[in-house]
């Protein structure tokens, strides 16, 4: 949420390298600033993450003849994971946001290449835009079916190419299919490339089974590898060697599953696919994407109540230090009476919660510097961070405390007894 009210992003980049992805010799005719009818609306992990998805699919609208624009840095998050965490404020702000820079661009369709972009623009929008009284006159589509209407009409086909002949296999994503109902658009677009075999996995479209992504990822990863590995060994099964796909969650999840479960499938996002069936190289995403999600991953485990606990058992002469109305000195001599801090166990609870407020800003350049030394991250990410994690703080912590501070408590009386 900090990162989104600051940058307008989830992944904490600088809101000016928002569109440093956009390629050069498309900016004359489709960058920001240009007016048109279509919008492509990137997202957060094309624009810092998997660039690959954001140049692939603005590569294929232009060979595809489509007129549109792109946002650039007036585009911000879609702001989903706002909404299923109950940021509802935060939601709205960054959708209006969204709609003013649709509407400035002259535009009234937006193109998304993320499922849960497209399902923001197509489904969620409309229904905040008319709870709130906001004039709502867009229409979502994803690139696939924009793609899938010109090849229809012959308006564009796919070169004929040098990829060697190869069977590919489609991953219906939860968003772009039960939830938005897209379904063979993208299956239209993988048929019409030339040198390629589709085959179905055995459960498709409306029964496709979920990749094992995201909430699943974070608390239980053992069991969104095992979800992930099984949805490998159906393409498997019906003899691909490569699984499409256009989440980039769903591809992050399925190709790390396919390491830690050793499948021998490749998966490729579909925008770079059809790069490769232009003639596009582009870069692989997988690097990139596997050093992002390791900082998001270390730091969501920093976030619960037993690595809050672990952090805090790191600092424990700054915070006694730090505590409020002096009582930092007498912890400090109740430690050098026996059982004394074992009799205040009871009132820990009630202690911390009014003292923790008035503790984190003195120990907060401590806290800093551990977090730094336990999750390398990127630069920008960095320099952010002082801004960032007291609003992660103050936002966290009155949910969390109640059950870091059974977690700490042994440690602090461990820590005060040994000075001692």
């Amino acid at each position: 949420a900090s990162a989104l009210e600051s940058q307008g992003n989830i992944w904490a980049g600088y809101r000016d390298n928002r569109s440093d992805w956009f390629p050069d010799e498309l900016k004359e005719a489709h960058g920001p600033g240009k007016k048109s009818k279509n919008v492509y609306f990137a997202g957060c992990t094309a624009s810092y993450v998997e660039n690959d998805i954001g140049i692939g699919t603005v590569k294929l609208l232009d060979a595809a003849g489509v007129d549109f624009t792109y946002l650039g840095e007036a585009e911000n998050c879609c702001a989903t994971p706002m909404l299923v965490a109950g940021k509802w404020e935060l939601f709205a702000d960054t959708m209006k946001k969204n709609i003013q820079a649709v509407k400035d661009a002259g535009a009234d369709t937006v193109i998304a290449s993320c499922p849960a972009c497209d399902m923001m623009w197509r489904q969620v929008y409309p229904q905040w835009a008319e709870k709130l009284g906001i004039d709502y006159d867009i229409t979502a589509k994803h690139y696939s079916e924009v793609i899938s209407e010109k090849l229809t009409t012959g308006e564009f086909q796919f070169p004929e190419n040098n990829m060697p002949n190869c069977t590919v296999t489609w991953h219906d994503s939860c968003h772009i299919g039960r939830a938005s109902g897209v379904f063979e658009p993208p299956r239209d677009v993988i048929k019409a490339i030339p040198n390629v075999n589709f085959v179905e996995m055995t459960h498709n479209r409306q029964t496709a089974h979920c990749c094992g992504s995201v909430l699943t990822l974070l608390k239980e990863p053992q069991v969104a590898h095992d979800i992930g590995k099984s949805r490998l060994d159906e393409a498997v099964e019906v003899g691909a060697d490569k699984v499409l796909a256009l989440c980039p969650c769903c591809e992050f999840q399925l190709r790390v599953s396919a390491e830690k479960r050793e499948s021998p499938i490749e998966v490729i996002d579909l925008a770079h696919f059809t790069a490769e069936a232009l003639g596009i190289n582009l870069p692989d995403p997988h690097p990139e994407v596997r050093a992002q999600w390791a900082v998001f991953e270390k730091m969501i485990a920093l976030m619960t109540p037993e690595g809050f606990a672990d952090l805090m058992g790191t600092m424990w002469p700054e915070l006694i230090d730090a505590m409020p109305y002096g009582m930092g000195p007498m912890m400090r001599q109740m430690g050098k009476i026996p059982g004394s801090l074992e009799a205040m166990k009871p009132m820990f609870p009630i202690l911390f919660p009014r003292l923790l407020p008035k503790m984190m800003p003195k120990v907060m350049p401590v806290m800093l510097d551990r977090v730094k030394e336990r999750i390398p991250m990127p630069d920008y990410m960095a320099e952010q961070m002082p801004a960032l994690m007291p609003q992660v703080m103050d936002n966290l912590m009155p949910h969390m405390i109640d059950d870091v501070v059974p977690l700490v408590t042994p440690s602090m009386i461990d820590y005060l007894h040994s000075k001692n």
